[in-house]
Formats: structure tokens, sequence, C-alpha cells
């Protein structure tokens, strides 16, 4: 019987990516946060969603580094960073609760699901210990359009905070308001923070450290990003992942949220699905493919992972 896709994807991730039973199979490292997010009055205009309506609205925020082993380094090396994510959980006034998931950089190094773990098994290491260079210039050079994308990742700097990274949806929703108009959009979170004279140098010799940074940055001060939406023009594609909008696109200002304090369950929160898809009435999905996909193996990979994580250390007991 074969095999099917997303048994497969996440069994090519799991073998490339060396993952650790009990930890996510992606974005494995991480740490959350409480706070709370208060929509701008323009938002309910677009929208029916509770969130937009103005209400603070408690939220649980997972920062994180990319990779589905928590022991990888917050930095390849001192010159080059690594992809870093902001998942967040709306805790909606039915009970119920809404659910993102962004990265810090605007463009998904491929089109659909197959594209993206035919590139992730491109890069899986050989008896040398790096990947085969033909098989991952291969795959590139029948996928030129990625190039954007992946000089996006190459051109990454390390990050001395988590606090001071943009985050980007990546992926097309829409809108609904109240008489029914529907307005696509994607979204990012803008860091109120700027870097300053009090930002602590990245520490020397040390490649696990961000997490650590922003427990103690936290604990000074409140941490903030204000979400804003991005409107696209007709040219602009709603369905490819692959392709940041231009920056001359409008933006509209939806609302801040403030981080004042780290999750007391660093454990309980591991068992949370921060699902992209995760939207309340009032947003829809576009026809992205990659979008749908996450879905869907992130049910598989929870599947995986829920008779494990209760045994495992959480992240925080990972050593930094």
């Amino acid at each position: 019987m074969a095999v099917e896709f997303p048994t497969y994807a996440l069994d090519t991730i799991e073998r490339v990516v060396h993952c650790l039973p009990g930890y996510r199979r992606a974005h494995s490292r991480g740490l959350a946060l409480q706070g709370h997010f208060r929509a701008a009055p323009e938002a309910s205009a677009f929208t029916i969603a509770a969130h937009f309506q103005g209400a603070e609205i408690p939220c649980i925020v997972r920062l994180s580094n990319s990779s589905g082993n928590p022991c990888t380094p917050d930095r390849d090396s001192p010159q080059k960073g690594r992809v870093l994510g902001f998942a967040v959980r709306f805790e909606l006034p039915n009970g119920k609760a809404a659910t993102w998931a962004g990265i810090n950089i605007p463009e998904f190094p491929a089109r659909t699901p197959e594209e993206f773990i035919a590139l992730t098994a491109a890069q899986e290491k050989g008896p040398s210990g790096k990947p085969n260079l033909l098989r991952l210039f291969w795959h590139i050079g029948r996928h030129l359009y990625i190039l954007s994308g992946l000089k996006r990742i190459k051109a990454l700097t390390p990050s001395s905070s988590m606090a001071l990274e943009t985050y980007f949806g990546i992926h097309t929703y829409f809108f609904v308001a109240a008489d029914g108009t529907r307005r696509p959009f994607r979204y990012h979170w803008v860091p109120v923070q700027k870097p300053g004279s009090g930002d602590e140098p990245i520490p020397a010799g040390r490649d696990l450290y961000l997490l650590d940074e922003i427990r103690r940055r936290v604990a000074r001060a409140p941490i903030a990003w204000d979400l804003f939406a991005q409107w696209p023009e007709p040219t602009d594609d709603l369905t490819d992942p692959s392709r940041a909008w231009p920056d001359s696109r409008p933006m509209a200002l939806l609302g801040r949220l403030n981080l004042d304090r780290v999750h007391p369950d660093q454990k309980a929160t591991e068992l949370m699905v921060f699902d992209p898809t995760g939207v309340p009435s009032g947003i829809e999905l576009s026809e992205d493919p990659v979008l749908k996909f996450r879905s869907v193996i992130y049910g598989v990979s929870f599947a995986r992972r829920e008779h494990e994580v209760r045994s495992a250390p959480a992240p925080e007991d990972m050593g930094q």
C-alpha cells in the first residue's frame, strides 16, 4: 500500500532534520508568552471576526527557532541567522480560539507542499555530513522561482532579539465585513520596540541565546507588535506563498499586541497547535495549497508527539 503524502512528508522532515521524540516536528525550540491584543478602531470595518471588534483579547504567543530539532542553534554562524517563528493564539470571547503562525521572512521557498518536501529531501546530509549539492542544485534549477525565498533565508543575519523581528503571515486570507464584502490580505507583525542602547549584545561563543534574552527582556518591560494588513493589487497572486507582494502595496493598522509575561506552564503550551487555518467567522482562507496542507501535517505531527510530549523535557529545560 502506498504511503499517504502527509505521512511521507512528516517521515521526510523527521529523517532530514533529526527531530527528537516529544517535540514539534518544526519550530521545536520555543517559548510561550502571555498578553493581550486590542484591535484598532478601523479594523471592525474590514471584518466581523471577534478579535477585531475592539475588546481586549487575551493571547498566547510562541516565539521559536524554525528547526525541527530543539538543539539546533539560533544562528548558523556569527554572520548568518536563521528563520524564526511567531505563532499566536487569540482567546475569543465565545470560549474558542483563533490561531495564526508567521515567520521572519515574507516568502516561502515552495509553491506547493510537494515542492517543499522535495526541497527538504534535497538537503539531506550524506556520509560526509553535508548535503549532496548536485541534488540540491538540481531541485533549485527545476524551480527557479524559489530563488527569491532562498536568497532571503541566506541573507538573514543573527537576531539579537526575537522582540525586534518583523513576522509575516506569508499566506493570503480574506476579511469578511458585515455587509458580506470579501477583501484579500496578508498580515505583518511589526515590532514596536526598536534597537536601542540597552539591548544585550549577541553573546560570543553561544548559539542558543534567544529564549533567555526574551525571558530577561519581558521581565524588564512588556514587548509589543503592531499588526498590519497588506492589501494586494489585481496582479498579485493570492495562492503563491513563494512570492511576497511588493512593499509599495497599501497597509492598514489592525491593532497592537502586548506581551508582559512568560507563560507559567511551558509544557502545557507544547500541547497547543498553532494552526494557521484556525480562523473564526469573519476571516476566510485562500486557495493557497501550502496553507491548507499545513493544517493537515500539523494534525499528523500532533498525533505522533501527543503520547511523547508529557514525558519529554519542556523547551526551557533543554538548557541554553
